[in-house]
């Protein structure tokens, strides 16, 4: 086995980069640690307590702290409090892998290691089916995950055991394993046993299905890419948009609506609808709005920025994007990226998204005209609308609409003034 991970290991990481280990103290992450210091990296070990298990939990920490100490191991662990979370499994998901990444940011750890094996796998893509999960059900876990390295992942529970067996490592057990509370416990004790007795060999039939799906993700990927670099199109606005045209020969089964995904879009139908929808027609997902807008669509990333104003203060401001407020002796006359105005102006001056109701004088024109006119004369999308950010002095008096147009009343070309640029 450890001639296999060594070999394992040379193909996927160099040896000699810095390895930060997930180890909860059980068999899987014990066996992990002695191969690893037998293959001579170098590694620390991450340890985390959830306390849930009382005074079991507080003795996990202790052996693994201790088994560091024996093996000078640079330790690190935390614990946190989840007894009175709802949903356990998931949050503490999120803070074990919140950790190893702060971790890793901190000493500079290029990997992050967990004693995922086979079997884990297995249980991973039963779940995914007993989920629906209709995006790459059958792939299971990867091997390498960004900086996250699953080394067992070719290997079964009955090799791990086995070594940890023959080569008298000690290890903890979690009761809780042995409990039926979880779906993954309730697949791991109740249906494997049951898929086993049926067929001995069900894990060469798993693997056999594993790497076909993967083969199959790989080719699936690559056409998604050319897809998204024919398909998409970014602009300096961070809006994306994409031609209706694009999309003519697509039906609800059609494959490069799995572009979409990304933008958190998983309904086919309702990514059809928008494609043939009018100009105006809107749909969102957690994370972004998609907009139909003529013969294309715009796809735009939902921001905590849009309901937020900012002050100004002399010199580089660096929210919501870089823009100088400066003392000046001399004017100019305005253009997209600078105005100037009257230094009596009422301070602070502040940036915010428009807001109906809006109302300023445009340079140039006579009288006063409405934002959301100015807008609608300018031809500009709902997206283009919500991406405008616009200057106003203390009382709220709009004095320019930041790379469109300034509002005159305060407008000085001449003599002292107050210099904004962008």
């Amino acid at each position: 086995m450890l001639s296999k991970f060594v070999s394992s290991i040379k193909k996927t990481i160099p040896l000699n980069d810095n390895v930060i280990a997930a180890v909860s103290g059980g068999v899987d992450s014990m066996v992990l640690c002695d191969l690893l210091l037998k293959s001579g990296i170098n590694f620390s070990i991450a340890h985390i307590n959830y306390m849930l298990r009382g005074i079991d939990s507080d003795q996990d920490e202790s052996f693994v702290k201790t088994y560091c100490t024996n093996n000078k191991i640079k330790f690190f662990s935390k614990s946190y409090d989840l007894s009175n979370s709802k949903s356990i499994q998931k949050k503490a998901r999120e803070l074990r892998y919140d950790f190893f990444t702060f971790l890793s940011i901190k000493y500079n750890y290029k990997h992050i290691m967990t004693a995922h094996h086979l079997d884990d796998n297995i249980e991973t893509i039963l779940i995914n089916i007993y989920r629906g999960k209709k995006l790459n059900p059958l792939t299971g876990i990867k091997q390498i995950n960004n900086t996250i390295v699953r080394p067992l992942l070719s290997f079964t529970k009955d090799d791990i055991v086995n070594y940890a067996k023959k080569n008298k490592l000690t290890w903890r057990e979690d009761k809780s394993n042995f409990e039926n509370k979880y779906l993954r416990n309730k697949i791991r004790n109740i249906i494997i046993p049951k898929i086993k007795l049926a067929d001995p060999c069900y894990r060469t039939n798993f693997i056999r299905l594993i790497n076909e799906s993967n083969k199959v993700k790989v080719n699936t990927d690559k056409y998604l890419e050319i897809i998204n670099s024919e398909y998409f199109i970014e602009r300096k606005d961070g809006i994306i948009e994409s031609k209706k045209s694009n999309w003519k020969n697509c039906n609800l089964k059609s494959i490069e609506f799995i572009s979409f995904r990304k933008y958190g879009f998983f309904k086919n139908s309702e990514i059809l609808k928008i494609l043939i929808a009018e100009t105006g027609k809107k749909i969102t997902s957690k994370s972004h709005e998609i907009l139909s807008d003529r013969n294309k669509i715009l796809i735009k990333k939902i921001s905590c920025n849009d309901f937020k104003e900012y002050n100004l203060t002399l010199g580089k401001n660096k929210h919501p994007f870089q823009i100088r407020l400066e003392k000046c002796n001399f004017s100019k006359k305005p253009s997209k990226n600078m105005i100037c105005i009257h230094n009596k102006v009422s301070t602070p001056l502040k940036i915010r998204k428009f807001k109906k109701g809006d109302i300023f004088y445009p340079y140039g024109m006579n009288g006063k005209k409405k934002v959301s006119k100015f807008f609608k004369d300018e031809k500009l999308s709902i997206f283009e609308k919500q991406n405008k950010w616009l200057l106003t002095d203390a009382k709220n008096q709009v004095l320019w609409i930041i790379g469109m147009r300034v509002d005159r009343r305060l407008l000085k070309t001449k003599g002292q003034c107050l210099k904004i640029s962008i």
